[in-house]
Formats: structure tokens, sequence, C-alpha cells
């Protein structure tokens, strides 16, 4: 009988542990996003120089490109370094707030 009582208890810990390792490793991954979106937002005013570049032609494509492409990498830098932030102030109030 104490055998099945611990062995209830164990599993029992285990299953909690893993389920709050499971919790964390999506804020983690909330904060990889973030990274991600921050780094490749650059990219954005490429992918935008080179679709006016296609629409409008070498000149005018270059212009409004840029500043299309630049105003959608800040956007996405913004939300990129918000998930960051976000995903690590989970991370680390998780153990206090119990979450």
């Amino acid at each position: 009988m104490n055998k099945v009582v611990i062995a209830l208890v164990a599993s029992a810990a285990f299953g909690l542990s893993s389920q709050a390792f499971a919790e964390d490793a999506t804020k983690m991954e909330r904060a990889g996003e973030g990274v991600v979106e921050t780094v490749t937002s650059p990219g954005q005013i490429v992918e935008g120089v080179a679709e006016d570049a296609e629409k409008h032609g070498p000149v005018v494509g270059t212009v409004t490109g840029t500043v299309k492409g630049t105003a959608k990498a800040a956007s996405q830098a913004v939300t990129g370094a918000a998930k960051v932030g976000v995903g690590a102030v989970e991370t680390i109030l998780s153990p206090v707030t119990g979450e």
C-alpha cells in the first residue's frame, strides 16, 4: 500500500513539474519569436523596395519602397521587442506568480 501511495505522489509531482516546464518553454518560445522578428525586420525594407520597384520602376520604387519597408520594419521590430520583453518577464515572474 505504501508503495502505491508513493508511486501516486511521485507521478503527480512529476506531472506538475512537466506542465510547469511546458509553460516555461512557451514563454521562452514567445521571447525567441520576438528576437527573430527584431533581427529580421530590416529585411522588410529590401522587400518593400523590390515590390515597389517591380510595380513603379526602379527610381520611384526605391523611394516609395524604402518608406513603406522602413515603416514595416519599425513595426516588426517593436512587435518583436515587445514579445521578447513579455516572454522574459513571464518566465522570470512565473515562479513568483505560480503561473
